[in-house]
């Protein structure tokens, strides 16, 4: 790390970082933020930028008293740092032997580099392994099997040779011809050696290009090294650039966006720095299915030597949330050559704020629309009378915390207002219908609420007019919850997304009111407590930042009620139709178009809960019946536990259960606050899954059927067992079959 990796608003913001830290305070970004604009004479988009690059840098990490120029002027993660680069893919209980210190300092300390960018973790066969983060992740399994002494001898015995036998082998080493034979197995394994067959011998060659980046590693790390330890210069006040000695390129691409009348304007501007003209130039944007826009590619007939021209492309956001927009510009230059350039990633985020209700006076609103901000939309349809779309796009609209202030449903005319919670500034929204769309006009304190608050409600309206126009069903109140029933699930099933996602808690927190909103007003007779899910995550909001994402803690449990209640949503839209049916059992086409829907709503609530189910998974335990011993572990989550003091918990617990009861009786689950663990048993053995949340339906079933299939395939060994666990070596294939891993 040096200085010249840094721009002149880094540098400053940096300063304030180890100002803080000198204080003993820790790093937290939301304050950072706030005393970076209070004292530096910077535009705030430009501090919040250079904040996020020292962050993607990994120069600071939110809620930590370091920066990356302060991590390695410790002297054991320095040693740390060395043993990692001497011996790539480490056990982490080597590190803490060759240093001998604790399995705390140690985990701290490795925690620590791992969050500076200096490590990366990585689990293997329920090992903890550590290696360099510069190192390429596809070489990794190459450094692992060189680490077993023999098996690197073997492999260099075989490079200074153009081939062996496996009884050179077996000479050289001393060797029987099983154990050789498995260690040119693991050599072959990761292809750093391959075998050919002539007269019935089998011969072993070396693969030069397989070790080539093995050797490069060897050639660098020491300076590499060295460099990461060497105690970085970054001067308290920034120094002039350096003047550029490398020529400009020859075309120039440069990319921004800003926020114009609820819509994305996205800029590029290609700058011919060559001294021919070019021509023909092409520029096509690639975003994410979150915006619309109506042209893929636009076009520049000529640009001069020195010229340059700006192209912008309007983008309409259809939801919140964050994604990466980029492209490519192609040109001819000017002996008629094709080039292209990338338009490198920029990540747009369209922010939905939280509202509250207040209501205003017609007489204010003029007032008020004067000291704000406004941004306008038009949603199309088709297949629905005007009358019926208005009151498809108002109910989503009142479905929000905003208060009605008029409501006209002859001219088909709406005006809402209200309050953003954490700005605590106005808005309003008005709609208005024709007979083939809607318009929607927002007023905000800024263009970035505008376009915020316009993409959510688009999101609402046109899930609900494309359901509308979907599902026509006759105008009843039977129809009426079905539909309701639909729209609801929508929701649920995008909240399971914006958990599984990490999405921001204000995000979160914004989804669940609505949803909240909607099933009261709605779905009164779903049996349904959603309560609870604001207690769940308000706690969380308060003692987070307003960007915070929402944490696993919070989103397991969120997730889990989640597909559960829409089980009961499903049982609703089931029982309506039954009602349906003998109430309009001539509207056939209707009864199945909802039959179908509700059969993909039952497709996606089985794969949510396989989703669920394998986020939680932690570790499987099998353990012998008998003597409580831990007959083969599998480890989904890279968490070092130790299998043998767990299996005697268990086995402790079990006797203290039948103990209690005078009889004999078998633990079916251990549930603590943020975990469980879910058993059952077979003939010979007991299983257990441990869980970092709620245990699902399929997860019960699917251990069940793990321990017929594994009592069923290893049988034989469990009747006579004499303690050789390695008689259950072939478990795995059953866990990646039985658990889709």
């Amino acid at each position: 790390m040096t200085a010249a990796d840094l721009d002149k608003v880094e540098r400053k913001i940096l300063a304030i970082v180890d100002r803080l830290i000198k204080t003993n305070q820790p790093v937290k970004m939301k304050d950072l933020f706030k005393i970076a604009k209070r004292e530096l004479k910077f535009p705030s988009e430009e501090i919040e930028a250079a904040i996020w690059k020292l962050i993607s840098k990994k120069y600071i990490v939110n809620g930590t008293k370091l920066t990356k120029g302060k991590v390695m002027e410790n002297k054991n993660r320095q040693e740390m740092l060395r043993l990692i680069f001497n011996k790539p893919s480490i056990h982490i209980r080597e590190i803490r032997s060759a240093l001998n210190i604790g399995a705390y300092l140690t985990a701290w300390h490795l925690q620590i580099l791992e969050k500076f960018g200096y490590i990366r973790k990585k689990s293997q066969k329920n090992q903890i392994l550590v290696f360099p983060s510069h190192l390429q992740e596809e070489y990794e399994d190459i450094f692992r099997v060189l680490n077993d002494e023999k098996v690197f001898e073997i492999n260099e015995f075989i490079f200074e040779r153009e081939s062996v036998y496996l009884s050179e082998i077996m000479e050289k080493f001393g060797l029987d011809a099983k154990t050789a034979q498995s260690f040119l197995n693991v050599l072959s394994s990761v292809s750093l050696i391959s075998s050919s067959e002539k007269e019935g011998l089998v011969s072993y060659t070396r693969n030069e290009d397989q070790l080539k980046p093995v050797l490069e590693y060897w050639q660098k790390k020491d300076a590499e090294l060295e460099a990461l330890i060497r105690k970085p210069e970054i001067p308290p006040t920034p120094l002039p650039p350096p003047i550029e000695t490398k020529p400009p390129e020859l075309v120039e691409v440069k990319r921004e966006y800003d926020y114009l009348g609820g819509n994305i304007r996205f800029k590029i501007a290609v700058q011919n720095n060559s001294p021919t003209m070019i021509s023909k130039i092409r520029v096509m944007l690639t975003p994410t299915d979150q915006f619309k826009f109506e042209t893929e590619v636009k076009s520049v007939e000529t640009l001069g030597p020195g010229e340059s021209r700006g192209i912008d492309f309007l983008l309409n956001p259809m939801t919140c949330g964050k994604s990466q927009v980029f492209g490519t510009v192609s040109y001819l230059d000017a002996f008629g050559h094709p080039s292209s350039l990338t338009v490198a990633p920029k990540e747009i985020w369209v922010k939905c704020p939280l509202v509250t209700s207040i209501k205003a006076d017609l007489k204010d609103l003029l007032a008020w629309q004067s000291e704000l901000q406004s941004g306008m939309s038009s949603i199309s349809f088709t297949g629905l009378a005007a009358q019926n779309a208005f009151e498809i796009v108002s109910s989503q609209i009142s479905a929000l915390d905003l208060a009605v202030v008029t409501f006209d449903d002859r001219l088909l005319k709406a005006i809402y207002s209200g309050i953003a919670k954490v700005t605590n500034t106005k808005i309003i929204v008005e709609l208005e219908t024709y007979p083939d769309a809607v318009k929607l006009v927002v007023w905000a304190a800024d263009l970035k609420q505008v376009t915020g608050f316009l993409a959510y409600i688009k999101n609402l309206v046109n899930i609900a007019l494309d359901m509308s126009k979907s599902l026509k069903v006759k105008e009843e109140k039977i129809g009426q919850q079905i539909l309701a029933a639909f729209e609801f699930s929508e929701r649920l099933i995008q909240l399971f997304e914006y958990c599984e996602s990490n999405w921001t808690l204000t995000d979160v927190i914004t989804l669940l009111k609505e949803i909240i909103r909607r099933k009261e007003r709605d779905l009164t007779n779903l049996p349904l407590d959603m309560t609870q899910w604001l207690a769940l995550v308000n706690p969380a909001a308060q003692s987070a930042q307003p960007d915070a994402a929402i944490a696993a803690t919070t989103a397991i449990p969120l997730e889990c009620d989640i597909y559960t209640n829409l089980e009961k949503v499903s049982e609703l839209i089931r029982s309506n139709l039954e009602m349906y049916k003998a109430a309009f059992h001539d509207d056939l086409k209707t009864i199945q178009t909802i039959e179908t829907k509700n059969q993909q709503l039952l497709s996606t609530l089985a794969a949510l809960e396989k989703k669920y189910s394998k986020r939680i998974l932690t570790l499987l335990l099998v353990i012998d019946h008998t003597s409580g011993i831990t007959l083969f572990q599998h480890n989904f989550a890279g968490i070092e536990l130790d299998p043998d003091l767990i299996s005697g918990f268990l086995t402790a617990v079990q006797s203290f259960g039948s103990e209690l009861s005078a009889e004999k009786t078998e633990m079916k689950k251990l549930a603590y606050k943020n975990f469980e663990i879910e058993l059952n048993i077979g003939d010979h053995v007991r299983a257990a899954l441990f869980l970092m949340g709620p245990s699902s339906k399929w997860l019960v079933k699917t251990l069940v059927t793990f321990i017929n299939a594994f009592e069923q395939k290893f049988g034989d060994v469990l009747k006579d067992w004499h303690g050789d666990v390695s008689k259950f070596a072939t478990a795995p294939i059953l866990v990646k079959e039985l658990f889709n891993f």
